[in-house]
């Protein structure tokens, strides 16, 4: 699992980085540039062929292109690069005749720096780092200063065999206290103790797919300057001055920022294929790409939400995952493809992507508690409606029955009674048809059968008729409704005429059902000097519970306007 919580670079290893990487292409422009421009017929050119300026000149570009490169990686490590590849090109500056010779043979110490910075450039690589990496760079870069130091005190090129650049005889400090060939040695054990550190903790970064690329390379880089160094050592006797050997300096570091360079690619192929995902986020766009899967996290919850806002019932592998937090919590899980390295995703990952994603998780977690909230409600509602069919059936089957055994009964006792009794019983037997009438309203319930039976517009067409207040009803519905949504249009009607308090000749109610797209509009235009909303908010909960919305406005010049939009099914 790769976990990330804020930019791919903090603002001052950017810094760094652009810094190292600008100077370097500044040394390596200066080195190379004279030679490039210069007299094909002069002596300080006669002793390194064109091909040899060319390679290292490629070398070089190389290697700056991969320092800024990888200043989106690690600023670090892009500083390091740079490092190496402005100490690989330094001894070119031992040829130029016109500078003085303690100068000219100072170049020459840089090979151990070259060969610590190919080091460090792939410890600190951030896919993979070593976990001592900060401590064996401080190491590396220790033995590579004190060989470096010693080089310049004590090494005279003039006592050099195998000098082919600079041949001029100098007086060191520490010439005749060390002597070239000792400081020569001191610098070959120097390399290969680098080397040596360097390999063996870069080796242990190749079981990381994020940093086999670049510790490959570095760990192959590594292995031949220390087998250089070993050699030129073991032939100081045998080599002459004009020999020109191959630059291997450079081209190490040039291996190096190559491995940089194809990594950057893949992060910026990886980079295009995040951002597409995100800008089409769905279930099905993330399932073709370097990204299979994009799961947003619940906060304060342990659970996870897939692009849809589906609960995510099994987690993937960690090894595959790219976890982004808010520096408290997970927020986004990033599940890659097997061919792809997570790493490398995160690397990919841009601010306005990390922004994008968070947004994402934000939208995906409102809509589903939005869809809970509405599920739920839709529970309490066919919950509530459930009840009201039980009383129903209780009020026919009960006191409906008794009510009217009791009207027998006392019909049959009026025709045994005297005048004055069957008056009493007649007023008795008119009670109870007055309540037998209210308890056979209760008992048919709100929704009346004819819902169910003719659909909305002629349960419509009933209420309007039975009702006190004076309506008029235009009803455009071209699709069959479900039954949800019929009784949520049905309610809202009902409620609307039902709030007019006392209805007048002046009175006027206006009722207007229509068909939009997918969803069915509803709105109830009253004018009367009355009006209640009591039943409204019980009414607002039926329609929210199927995705609808209800609101309502006045009185404005005695004018109340009750509107409904219910998603319905097209």
């Amino acid at each position: 699992m790769v976990a990330g919580a804020g930019p791919v670079v903090a603002a001052r290893s950017a810094a760094m980085a652009v810094s190292a990487t600008v100077l370097a292409a500044a040394v390596v422009v200066v080195c190379v540039l004279p030679f490039a421009l210069g007299d094909p017929n002069a002596p300080q050119v006669q002793r390194l062929p064109a091909w040899y300026i060319v390679v290292v000149a490629v070398a070089a570009t190389i290697s700056v292109a991969a320092a800024w490169a990888a200043r989106s990686h690690d600023g670090h490590a892009s500083a390091a690069l740079a490092l190496a590849g402005v100490a690989a090109v330094l001894p070119l500056w031992a040829s130029q005749e016109w500078l003085p010779g303690s100068l000219r043979a100072a170049t020459l110490a840089t090979t151990p720096l070259a060969v610590a910075a190919i080091a460090a450039t792939a410890l600190l690589w951030p896919a993979g780092a070593e976990p001592r990496a900060d401590r064996l760079v401080m190491v590396i870069a220790g033995i590579a200063v004190v060989a470096a130091g010693v080089h310049v005190l004590a090494y005279n090129p003039f006592a050099d065999p195998g000098c082919a650049q600079t041949c001029a005889n100098l007086s060191p400090p520490l010439g005749e206290l060390v002597g070239t060939r000792a400081t020569v040695a001191i610098t070959t054990v120097a390399i290969v103790s680098i080397a040596l550190i360097g390999g063996v903790a870069v080796a242990a970064t190749l079981r990381t797919r994020s940093s086999r690329l670049v510790s490959g390379a570095a760990l192959a880089a590594l292995t031949a300057l220390g087998g250089l160094a070993v050699l030129r050592w073991l032939t100081f006797e045998n080599l002459t001055p004009s020999a020109v050997r191959l630059p291997l300096e450079p081209l190490g570091v040039a291996a190096v920022g190559a491995a940089v360079c194809l990594l950057h690619l893949r992060v910026l192929r990886t980079r295009s294929a995040v951002d597409r995902v995100v800008a089409g986020l769905s279930a099905e766009s993330v399932r073709r790409g370097a990204v299979v899967d994009v799961q947003f996290a619940v906060p304060g919850e342990d659970r996870w939400l897939d692009p849809a806002g589906v609960a995510v019932l099994n987690s993937p592998e960690p090894a595959r995952t790219v976890v982004l937090t808010d520096g408290s919590a997970p927020t986004v899980r990033l599940v890659a493809a097997r061919a792809v390295d997570p790493a490398e995703i995160l690397a990919g990952l841009s601010p306005v992507t990390r922004l994008a994603l968070h947004n994402a998780q934000l939208s995906t977690v409102a809509r589903a508690r939005l869809a809970e909230v509405r599920a739920s409600q839709r529970r309490v509602v066919a919950a509530s409606d459930s009840e009201r069919r039980r009383i129903e059936r209780d009020l026919h089957d009960g006191a409906q029955q008794r009510l009217v055994g009791v009207g027998l009964q006392l019909r049959i006792a009026r025709a045994d009674a005297d005048q004055e009794t069957r008056l009493t019983i007649a007023r008795l037997e008119s009670k109870v048809g007055d309540a037998l009438s209210q308890l056979r309203r209760l008992a048919h319930g709100v929704f009346p059968s004819v819902l169910a039976d003719e659909g909305l517009e002629q349960a419509l067409v009933e209420l309007v008729a039975a009702s006190d207040v004076p309506a008029a009803l235009t009803v455009q519905v071209s699709d069959a409704l479900t039954t949800e949504v019929a009784m949520a249009a049905y309610a809202t009607v009902a409620a609307a005429v039902g709030g007019v308090v006392q209805p007048s000749t002046a009175t006027c109610c206006r009722i207007e059902v229509g068909q939009l797209t997918e969803s069915l509009i509803v709105r109830v235009e009253t004018e009367s000097a009355t009006f209640l909303a009591t039943d409204l908010t019980a009414i607002g909960d039926r329609v929210g519970a199927v995705g609808g919305q209800l609101t309502w406005s006045g009185p404005e010049a005695g004018r109340y306007d009750v509107t409904a939009v219910i998603p319905c099914v097209s």
